[in-house]
């Protein structure tokens, strides 16, 4: 069956999403002006009728919060149109679509800057399918709020794994006799147990284990980084925090 607006709303709320995202269509990239205006007309007319269906099935099913998303590729104009005619509808927060999907970072940066300012001060922001941790960091320093990403998961899964001093890519010849843990300094458990020898091992073995291990070295690494940006914001400190981030990883050797 064709999915619709409706539908998808229907099939999110059947589901029990805490959180649901409108109906909208992400262009491939690159796009010309003409195909990404099209395109982003396309999803505020699927966002009205997503916001009718979640109005409609909030009478029956336990409340949830309903995302608009933002389009308009790497045209500030068309992101601003778009953001505005979101508001129009209005919405319990924004998602920022269609970026990481292979713009340059300059381009993000500047589609961020030019769409953040469009949106409510007083609603959540979420961008999507971002991403590395200088990716997450630049972006909460413009006003973003929430993230999802492949990255943590997908990376750990092919021997890239994040630390506060860097990437190590474990299937690194240099790892084949280290004893050292990925990070002295983590608190996950592949730290804690297992040194970076061991993990090269199960990941040339092809062994699932190494698999499950980096991953939860990557997922503890992304909750700290989160954990450490909440604090900085409460306290103040994001500048300092993102310059203690930086000076890390370009002053230790992995």
């Amino acid at each position: 069956h064709l999915l619709t607006p409706e539908s998808a709303v229907d099939i999110q709320a059947r589901l029990g999403s805490d959180i649901a995202m409108a109906f909208d269509e992400c262009p491939a990239f690159p796009a010309t002006e003409d195909q990404a205006c099209s395109s982003m007309e396309l999803s505020l007319r699927w966002a009205a009728r997503s916001r009718r269906a979640h109005d409609v099935l909030q009478d029956k099913r336990a409340p949830a919060a309903l995302f608009g998303i933002v389009q308009g590729g790497v045209y500030p104009h068309l992101r601003r149109r778009s953001a505005g005619g979101l508001k129009a509808i209005g919405f319990d927060g924004y998602a920022i679509g269609g970026l990481a999907v292979g713009e340059s970072a300059r381009e993000r940066t500047e589609m961020l800057a030019c769409t953040v300012d469009e949106l409510p001060s007083g609603c959540p922001r979420y961008l999507m399918g971002v991403g590395k941790p200088e990716d997450i960091l630049e972006a909460v320093a413009h006003g973003i709020d929430m993230f999802d990403c492949v990255i943590p998961t997908r990376n750990a899964r092919t021997g890239f794994l994040y630390t506060r001093a860097g990437l190590i890519r474990i299937r690194n010849s240099r790892y084949k006799d280290d004893p050292r843990p990925l990070d002295a300094g983590c608190g996950c458990y592949a730290c804690q147990h297992y040194s970076r020898a061991y993990l090269r091992h199960l990941d040339q073995c092809g062994e699932i284990l190494g698999a499950r291990l980096n991953t939860i070295h990557n997922l503890y690494y992304y909750q700290q980084l989160m954990r450490g940006l909440r604090n900085a914001i409460a306290e103040d400190r994001l500048q300092s925090f993102t310059e203690d981030f930086y000076a890390t990883r370009s002053s230790n050797g992995v």
